[in-house]
């Protein structure tokens, strides 16, 4: 606990301060943007989503536009979903406190037992393991485990090691020094084991085995598909969106229209929704990689009547956006 005391962090906007106790509800937030996402992006969103939602009533009462709106760029959008889904049932089941043991915590949507475990540490001083991506690297380093997180057998080897870690006191402190432990000193790429306290007792150190673990997934190659977005624009340059299933892609965010990348099915798509439009340009094509594809997307801007449908103007736009989306109506004039 000394290394966390001196070198730790502990002006990240969610942490409790000399003026400020633990607010389970931003240590709730921040493990929530924390998954997938990294502690330098997440802290502007964090920042900016707290000012418009600053408190779980706040969040529960909201549309879920406007959450998925200040959500927008994070990415795993079903997180967001889950938020707002959470906050509801916290504050109509549980009188607007998060619930103290861990069986209730993980019947929460969005939570899973690393996530409760680190929300009752640090906001409650419960004595709970956790398993981020970053523990399970330093972890899997110390003791040298083999095999890749996916495999059944190696995630629970990590989680008996980091229950045997885990103090009965002072967990609190604990919980966030092993996470900036990986965070800070043994990251993926050049740890810094000079630094690091665990050091003198860590295998991968003795053994100069550091490159080795964790244990890497094997690569697969990621297919790549095709789509066209079509961008409906009416005299005033006001654009119509759909909103998109809860479901896949982008998840409840709004989105343009999208079809196949073929001359005939692109005609007849923009002739089903306005007969009198005609295509005005084609902007660069866009690549957008998510975790098991590549998406390459043609957009298109198609002029309409305003009789066709609903359009909005860009300017005044206040819901949520797939970051695609943002960099093309961004080209538009």
């Amino acid at each position: 606990m000394k290394w966390f005391d001196q070198f730790g962090r502990h002006s990240l906007p969610w942490q409790a301060s000399n003026s400020s106790p633990v607010n389970p509800y931003l240590v709730w937030l921040s493990e929530i943007m924390l998954q997938q996402t990294q502690v330098i992006t997440v802290i502007e969103y964090f920042n900016n989503f707290i000012q418009h939602f600053p408190d779980l009533t706040a969040l529960a009462n909201a549309d879920e536009d406007a959450v998925l709106a200040q959500w927008a760029g994070l990415g795993y959008y079903a997180r967001a979903r889950n938020l707002h889904k959470c906050a509801k049932i916290v504050v109509t089941q549980y009188q607007g406190k998060f619930p103290k043991t861990l069986k209730q915590m993980i019947s929460l949507p969005g939570i899973g037992e690393s996530t409760a475990g680190a929300i009752l540490s640090i906001s409650f001083g419960q004595n709970h393991a956790i398993l981020d991506g970053n523990v399970k690297r330093v972890l899997a380093r110390y003791h040298q485990v083999k095999g890749h997180y996916g495999q059944i057998a190696t995630i629970n080897e990590l989680w008996h090691l980091a229950r045997q870690h885990t103090p009965n006191t002072c967990n609190a402190d604990y919980t966030q020094a092993i996470m900036d432990l990986g965070a800070t000193l043994c990251t993926r790429s050049k740890p810094d084991c000079e630094r690091c306290p665990l050091a003198p007792h860590c295998l991968a150190k003795k053994y100069d085995t550091q490159s080795q673990y964790p244990n890497p997934k094997p690569k697969k190659i990621k297919p790549t598909r095709t789509t066209t977005m079509l961008i409906y624009r009416n005299e005033k340059k006001g654009i119509y969106l759909e909103k998109r299933p809860k479901k896949g892609i982008w998840g409840g965010l709004w989105s343009l229209v999208e079809c196949e990348n073929d001359e005939k099915i692109i005609a007849q798509t923009i002739k089903e929704f306005d007969t009198n439009a005609r295509i005005q340009t084609k902007l660069p094509i866009i690549k957008h990689s998510f975790t098991h594809y590549h998406l390459i997307i043609t957009p298109i801007v198609v002029n309409c009547t305003d009789a066709a449908s609903t359009f909005q103007s860009i300017a005044q736009l206040k819901v949520g956006l797939p970051a695609p989306v943002k960099k093309i109506l961004a080209q538009l004039d």
